[in-house]
């Protein structure tokens, strides 16, 4: 299926929902008023109008001319007022895409805990904020704007996706490792989806490193990464629009997916939730 991803999303309106007892920092309302569906993948941070910075908890799939109410996140712990930002605020690192993800073992899969995931995630945002200082209302998105001209992480990875990193024609997905052990899997039955949004991906990544340098990764490694992921036994854990949400994996491997009505895998991701940089998380 064709659909747009971020940073095409400044054609989207998004509004503060409010149900009657007013705005909710925990969920927002996201209107596609044009005629191609839009994905917003997990961890996207989005600004615009809203009365604070949020990120993504989920992803998303907006069907044309149509409504979704998004479960998201504040990442801007010092506003809660009238202001403007850019709509696209790029991608959340890892760290707080993760963020009161709690493993349920009954059902052997990774869940958003709703009473602990808001708290978890400003002190994830708090810890990036002490490396360089504190913003005036805590905003993520300040935070990785400013740090990314910065840091020579940031920077070495986007000049590696702008002048040396070739994806194979039609490539759709792409596995990410570190220190020679699988980190993070995305894919998208759209292969544009992946050219359009692996820059703010690899920046996002950035701001969880401590080091470059580079570890080889094993076949077998890779292998076990992928069949601990489960990608061919996915649950269906809802369902909502033009899609439906699966979640698999295991322990070890935070899996989640968006379908299309027919069952069709539209975008999927694979978190290696024993690497050490989530360790903490």
């Amino acid at each position: 299926m064709d659909y747009q991803v971020p940073p095409s999303i400044n054609q989207l309106i998004f509004r503060e929902y409010d149900e009657g007892g007013g705005p909710e920092i925990g969920r927002i309302e996201v209107f596609n008023p044009t005629s191609e569906a839009v994905l917003i993948p997990i961890g996207w941070v989005i600004g615009g109008d809203l009365l604070q910075v949020r990120t993504f908890d989920e992803s998303e799939l907006v069907a044309p001319m149509s409504s979704v109410v998004a479960n998201v996140s504040c990442v801007e712990r010092g506003r809660w007022g009238q202001g403007q930002t850019e709509v696209d605020g790029g991608r959340a690192p890892l760290s707080i895409q993760v963020a009161g993800r709690v493993f349920v073992s009954e059902k052997r899969i990774w869940n958003i805990d709703v009473a602990t995931r808001q708290q978890k995630v400003w002190r994830q945002v708090t810890n990036l904020e002490n490396r360089t200082g504190r913003r005036p209302t805590n905003s993520l998105k300040q935070i990785m704007e400013e740090d990314s001209l910065t840091s020579n992480i940031s920077q070495s990875l986007d000049f590696e996706v702008g002048s040396s990193l070739q994806l194979l024609r039609g490539q759709n997905a792409l596995l990410i490792a570190f220190e020679g052990e699988p980190l993070f899997l995305e894919g998208f039955s759209n292969y544009r989806a992946l050219r359009k949004i692996i820059r703010a991906s690899l920046n996002s990544l950035s701001f969880d490193l401590d080091h470059l340098e580079y570890l080889p990764t094993s076949k077998e490694k890779v292998q076990d990464f992928f069949e601990m992921a489960t990608l061919n036994k996915l649950a269906i854990a809802g369902k909502g629009g033009m899609s439906m949400r699966l979640l698999g994996g295991g322990e070890s491997v935070d899996t989640n997916a968006l379908s299309d009505s027919d069952g069709g895998l539209v975008h999927i991701t694979a978190l290696n939730r024993k690497h050490r940089i989530l360790q903490e998380v």
